[in-house]
């Protein structure tokens, strides 16, 4: 048990299906988690486990696992494996006689259900199967969060789910309806893992609705892209993660190389910090830093800064004095830094980077063209949208966005209840 504890303890603190196996390389029990490290060792943590618990630890010789890129596909790898390996420990833990699936039918107002049935029926959608009802739900929780659905057959009482934001009430207006249906469409391409059809889809709808000064419409399409992104990050399918189990750690090495060659540095970035500032006019004005290392996120290194100075909006001071307030922390340096914006923040930032005597590389990225910025290049670095260096860079500003944003939402509303 001490090896196998020592094992668990050296896993990745990153999402993944993890696989407990007997003396005889037999597969005992299949499960997910955002962080394989933690979910594992908890297993040998718990002093008092149960007697399902203490009997798998047992029978346990090995622990193996494939790493994956979000939540969402360690949910999708998990149901496949248990499906294909019927392992032990998962039969008894199961919650229900038979795999379910998630199905969508009605032609007026569809509902999105859950089902025993496993054959075809006209005009139903099936995904699945799923192991478990947890998994089921897990599923459509997740979804849910992107795109709110219906599953009520009574037009006349709206359910809880209606007052929560998670259900869009179809039956209101034929203009509720009709954008119902159209979502109906998007969870079908998530489930049927078109992911990047459906971001392409929903960015012309929100240029579409920029064009026509709907900047609520577009803003609440960019809010599920984002949503989308998160979850999924580059959504891969089950069998590409079975045919390649490093696909995870290829997929960023190469990332990683491909932005060492574009910004021509000396070295792979090992730590790469990313900055981010939120603020509506200037007020509840935030800052965030997230940290990649390796090419991975570390939350555990992730700051936000409340802005002090300014109380006007002016993002070039905001970034400023969040610099100078991490650069005067003992924290670890970065090799690599990534600002949000163009030119101009990209100058704030040098000008406290080089008052600080920091010998990092200083880039900012633009949002509207995703145009990169660097001092030791005149023009703008353009790279194509499949490029792995633009991903990576991408998926950092996005996260640094993201994390400023929930920060800014919760100073808003600590505001508003006083």
């Amino acid at each position: 048990m001490g090896k196998l504890r020592e094992k668990a303890g050296k896993l990745p603190d990153e999402p993944g299906v993890y696989s407990f196996y007997d003396k005889d390389q037999k597969i005992l029990y299949i499960g997910k988690a955002n962080s394989l490290k933690k979910r594992v060792s908890s297993y040998f943590a718990n002093k008092n486990p149960g007697p399902k618990t203490s009997l798998l630890i047992k029978k346990t010789a090995d622990i193996k696992y494939i790493k994956v890129f979000s939540e969402f596909e360690a949910l999708l790898l998990e149901a496949h494996l248990i499906k294909k390996n019927q392992p032990f420990f998962n039969s008894i833990a199961k919650d229900d006689k038979s795999p379910l699936y998630i199905k969508i039918s009605g032609m007026t107002i569809p509902q999105v259900t859950v089902t025993h049935r496993q054959k075809p029926q006209k005009g139903a959608f099936l995904a699945g199967p799923f192991p478990s009802a947890r998994v089921t739900r897990d599923v459509l929780r997740t979804i849910r969060r992107i795109f709110p659905f219906c599953h009520h057959k009574n037009p006349k009482k709206p359910c809880l789910l209606v007052h929560l934001g998670l259900c869009p009430y179809p039956y209101g207006s034929e203009t509720a309806k009709g954008k119902y249906l159209k979502t109906i469409k998007k969870i079908k391409k998530l489930l049927g893992g078109n992911t990047k059809t459906l971001v392409s889809q929903l960015k012309r709808e929100m240029l579409n609705f920029s064009k026509l000064q709907k900047f609520e419409e577009a803003d609440e399409i960019k809010a599920q892209i984002q949503k989308i992104d998160y979850v999924t990050t580059t959504y891969h399918a089950p069998k590409d993660f079975i045919e390649k189990p490093t696909l995870v750690d290829d997929m960023v090495v190469a990332k990683l190389q491909e932005l060492k060659r574009v910004l021509r540095l000396d070295k792979i970035p090992k730590r790469i910090e990313c900055y981010d500032i939120s603020n509506i006019y200037g007020k509840n004005a935030t800052g965030s830093m997230v940290v990649f290392e390796s090419g991975r996120s570390a939350k555990y290194l992730y700051r936000r800064f409340r802005i002090k100075l300014s109380a006007k909006p002016n993002d070039y001071l905001m970034l400023k004095e969040v610099l100078s307030r991490r650069f005067k922390n003992n924290w670890a340096l970065p090799d690599l830094i990534i600002i949000d914006g163009g030119k101009g923040q990209l100058a704030s930032a040098l000008s406290v980077t080089s008052q600080y005597k920091i010998q990092a590389k200083v880039i900012a990225i633009a949002k509207r063209f995703e145009e990169i910025y660097t001092l030791d290049q005149k023009d703008p670095i353009v790279l194509g949208k499949e490029n792995q260096a633009r991903l990576l860079v991408q998926q950092i500003r996005d996260e640094a966005h993201r994390f400023a944003n929930a920060y800014h939402r919760l100073l808003r509303s600590k505001n508003l209840l006083g």
